[in-house]
């Protein structure tokens, strides 16, 4: 378990290499209750882009476009293919793009994940998978295609507020969500064409690698 010092360090860390004017809309976003990807695994998010440096980038769940937006200031050549079923939120994502200058390098794409994944031609270097978590079991095929040999998968959510591990009972509502996850977690783990971590950082992400 990631503990409250390593935690504040690593959540300082995202908040340091980031504009302060995107940080404060991060923040805002968390205060008003609207999904936002947690500081430490965003940080853990840029390091493994910083290490990977993909020249084609595919986000699936768009959301604000506060992670797309973070992305491409950590890497300026880069290009984003991003999804959002949600037309309110890609509203308000173009909008934070143009703010922030790098909406010449996005292509934004309104429709369901898995239809949409299903309809792309061409692969990508690295795919960040935060959509609708009940998706992401069918979802893997689609993206191992989609992802080229050397590429990395980073997906987010997958301890699931401790679900998933075991660490804590899900209630009612969530039991269904948290065994889909599961066995997300448990393709990922025995997948031969995929080399895995997953990682007790946020709320649990998993680095794949396609050999």
């Amino acid at each position: 378990m990631i503990n409250k010092y390593t935690k504040d360090l690593t959540a300082k860390s995202a908040e340091n290499s980031l504009p302060s004017e995107l940080n404060e809309l991060r923040k805002f976003y968390k205060e008003s209750g609207i999904p936002t990807i947690l500081d430490e695994s965003l940080t853990e998010l840029l390091l493994t882009l910083l290490v990977k440096n993909p020249e084609n980038i595919l986000e699936l769940g768009t959301a604000t476009g506060c992670s797309g937006t973070a992305m491409l200031l950590t890497l300026p050549n880069a290009k984003l293919t991003t999804i959002e079923k949600r037309q309110v939120s890609q509203d308000e994502a173009i909008k934070n793009f143009k703010k922030f200058g790098v909406y010449d390098r996005v292509t934004c794409v309104l429709g369901d994940s898995y239809e949409t994944a299903c309809s792309l031609i061409g692969e990508f270097d690295f795919i960040f998978l935060d959509c609708n978590k009940a998706s992401y079991t069918r979802l893997l095929p689609v993206l191992k295609g989609l992802l080229k040999k050397g590429g990395v998968l980073f997906t987010d959510n997958v301890l699931f507020r401790g679900y998933v591990s075991g660490e804590s009972e899900p209630p009612r509502e969530y039991r269904a969500l948290s065994r889909k996850i599961g066995e997300f977690n448990e393709l990922l783990a025995n997948d031969k064409e995929l080399l895995t971590c997953f990682f007790d950082v946020g709320d649990g992400i998993s680095i794949s690698y396609k050999k």
